[in-house]
Formats: C-alpha cells, structure tokens, sequence
C-alpha cells in the first residue's frame, strides 16, 4: 500500500514516526515524509523518501515575531490544564477554540501546506496518511483523496482527552446546543476541497500511541498502542563512548531540538549555574549541546565534556542519569533506557505534567524553573545518583517498555484499517 506520514515541521516531531515508517518499508509498503520544505533535510537523513509541500515553517522566526498574547501561550489556555476546578465547559470549549485557530494549529501549517499536500495526496493516491496530531493537514487531505487515515501521538494524548470532555461536558449542557469550534474550523479547510466533516477527522479513524503505557493518558477513543522506539537522528558514535563506562558516574544533560527550534535559544537552565552546581561533583557531565551556544568567557569545568551531536540513546546506557527540559522523545528514551531523569521543564506542551508523572513514579525528580538554584540542582542530582529506588524504578518500567508490541506488530493492524476503509470508502471528492 502507498502511505503518506505528515507532521509539523519540528524534527522532535518527526523523531517520532521515523520508526513507523520504517517498519512500514520494512514490510513492502511505499512511504513518503510529505511536509514543510525546512524539514527535509531531516527527511533525508531516516532514509525515507520526502515530499515538501507548502512554504516553510520557520516556527522559532514567527514566534519572536509575534507579541505574547498573539500566540497560544500568551492566550491563557494550556491544553495539557488537569485541574478539574479550571476545567469548566467554558474553559475547555474556548481551549479548544484557542487551539483551533491562527494563534496554535494555523501556525504550525498555513493553508499553503493544505493545499500542497491536498494537490499531492489527489496525484499520488495513497492508501493511508499517517499524521501528526498537531497539525490536521493530513486528515483534510486524506478526506480529500478518499484515503484511510490514522493519527500519531506527539507525546501524551492532551488533544484527545480534551476532545472528549469538550463533548461530555456540552451533553451535560442542554443551553449549550451543538456548538463545536473545532468541527467549525476543520469544517471550513474541508469545504475548500469540496470534504464533508467527520467525527473521526479530529481524533483519527484510530490513534497510535507510542508513549510507555505508564506516561499515558487515560484515552476513551480507538488507539492502537506501540513500543516507543529511540531514533534521534543520524550519527556517529564517537571513541570515547565505546571504552569502558568511567568509575565515576556519567550523567547526561540536553536540551532538545526544541531549545533552537522553537525557543530559539532559550532554556530554562542557565549554562553558568550548570556549571556552578557540577563542577564540585565526583561526575562526568556530558552535555549534547552545540559548543558555540556557551557563552563566550565561561569557564567550563574539568568534568564536563561537550563533545557537541551524540545520539541519545546510545549515549544514555552508559549514564546513571540525565538532566533535561522534559521533552517527549528525551524522557520516552530515558524511560526506555531504564535512566533517572531530573527535569528542568520548558512551557511548551505538556513538559510540567509530564514530569510530575516521572516524579510520581518514583522514576526521577521534577525541579520547576521557579525553584532552580545551583544549590537545589545540585541537591536533586546529588539524590537521584545517591538513592537506588531511583534506578531500581527506571529500570522496571524500561523491562515494562520492552514487553510491548513493536512497529513490526503495528503494521498489520494498519493493513487491516485500510482494508476495511476500502470496503466502506465513499466517493472521492475530485474539486
């Protein structure tokens, strides 16, 4: 079968279904990376083959473009809110509506890229579009052209859940009618190539969901559950990596691709502190970060190696722990590398609550921006190196991730969806 996988151009987005589609080709099928031209030199590097569609991104430019209140983070909703007093139809009704509009979704993809990949999809034909669950070019898309489609998780299922309370809670509310701001606004991108809206074009015909089980979000809709698997990007492993793991402990730190893609730069640990708080500790810090991001003049210290890309998770099975923002793919892969985790989050997702969950499960400690001092990282770290529980938890719930279904089991379940659509297809809009 043809298959289109579709996602923002972010390449911590894109990390995520590389292994989809490998396992995809592996079994015989035809798969294309269809998205942002900024992102293909990424594309190119899997192995998979790209197809840009629509202008580029350029998130990082737009956002320091945009005054605060012009964007989702300055509008007062957060998707991944949990509190249930602050979840009011209201709230969540006009989440949603924040969401689905041009301070969020209508950033991550303008309607260049809907046109690019409509135009694409109706010329190539797939049988399925694999996308992202931030943008909604490939559901209108595969309405367009008639094909299956399925939605990836991009870290835990916020969108989804909020999906379901919205309508839960508008039952609950007779005044409430049939009121629905994201079937409004998909409703318009799908008239412009002559779709009719359905249900299944805001969750998917089903989910995938990559995330270890213990991270997840409790889900009432169609899912199909999959092994987190680390791709991180090309690279080579260096020499130092291949001796024997040092006497001392090796502790990672990392940013994520976010730190320059999105945040242009801006990290919730200043380097000057990092250093301040390590450089008295019997460690070795390894921090993957580009060396020309360290200001010039700062003294670093004897026990911190920069040695610039190395891959994750090849890096982090010689390490007793790992320092990082709370990116998806970052803790997925420390999870399944069975390493504690002190998180330092950014406020771009889902990263604060997801790391009350690592915290929860006893598999690491959250420090919030607002408490981080040398003196309270260097205490965290000190205890999370010092306690076992730390690394007798981490290691039960990487045994848990390896006990789950692989890509290699994903595909036939996907072979079985697109069957199924094709018995059921209705007819392809053409205009």
């Amino acid at each position: 079968m043809r298959v289109v996988i579709t996602q923002l151009a972010a390449t911590a987005h894109l990390n995520l279904m590389v292994p989809i589609g490998w396992a995809l080709r592996a079994a015989g099928h035809e798969v294309v990376v269809a998205a942002q031209p900024d992102i293909m030199p990424a594309v190119r590097q899997t192995g998979l083959v790209g197809v840009p569609v629509g202008e580029e991104a350029r998130y990082a430019e737009k956002l320091a473009e945009l005054a605060p209140e012009e964007t989702i983070y300055g509008s007062g909703y957060d998707i991944a809110e949990l509190r249930p007093e602050v979840l009011t139809y209201e709230y969540v009704r006009d989440c949603l509506a924040a969401f689905a509009s041009p301070l969020a979704l209508d950033v991550n993809t303008d309607e260049s890229v809907y046109d690019g990949l409509v135009s694409y999809c109706r010329w190539w034909r797939p049988d399925l579009v694999i996308w992202d669950s931030m943008t909604f070019t490939g559901p209108v898309a595969a309405a367009a052209c008639g094909a299956a489609h399925v939605r990836t998780t991009i870290g835990r299922d916020h969108w989804g859940r909020m999906r379901e309370l919205f309508l839960k809670l508008r039952a609950e509310r007779p005044d409430a009618g049939d009121e629905d701001p994201v079937r409004d606004w998909l409703s318009l991108k799908l008239a412009k190539y002559g779709a009719a809206y359905s249900e299944d074009l805001i969750l998917g015909q089903t989910t995938i969901d990559s995330m270890p089980a213990l991270l997840r979000l409790p889900s009432g809709h169609g899912h199909l559950s999959v092994r987190y698997v680390a791709y991180n990007g090309p690279g080579t492993v260096p020499d130092w990596l291949l001796e024997p793991v040092p006497e001392l402990p090796r502790v990672c730190m990392t940013l994520g691709n976010s730190f320059h893609e999105v945040r242009d730069g801006r990290a919730a640990i200043g380097f000057a502190d990092l250093f301040e708080a390590v450089t008295d500790l019997d460690i070795e810090l390894v921090m993957l970060v580009d060396p020309s991001v360290i200001p010039a003049g700062t003294e670093v210290p004897d026990n911190v190696r920069i040695p610039g890309f190395v891959p994750l998770d090849h890096l982090l099975k010689s390490c007793s722990a790992i320092i990082h923002h709370g990116g998806t793919g970052t803790t997925a892969t420390a999870v399944l590398n069975g390493v504690p985790q002190l998180i330092v989050p950014h406020a771009l997702f889902d990263e604060r609550p997801l790391a009350d969950v690592i915290q929860d499960n006893g598999l690491g400690v959250h420090l919030p921006p607002e408490h981080l001092s040398v003196e309270s990282l260097r205490t965290e770290l000190q205890r999370i190196l010092t306690d076992p529980a730390f690394t007798w938890r981490a290691d039960e719930a990487r045994k848990d991730v390896e006990n789950s279904p692989s890509p290699h089991d994903l595909v036939k379940s996907l072979e079985e969806l697109v069957h199924r659509h094709r018995g059921a297809a209705a007819p392809v809009p053409t205009a």
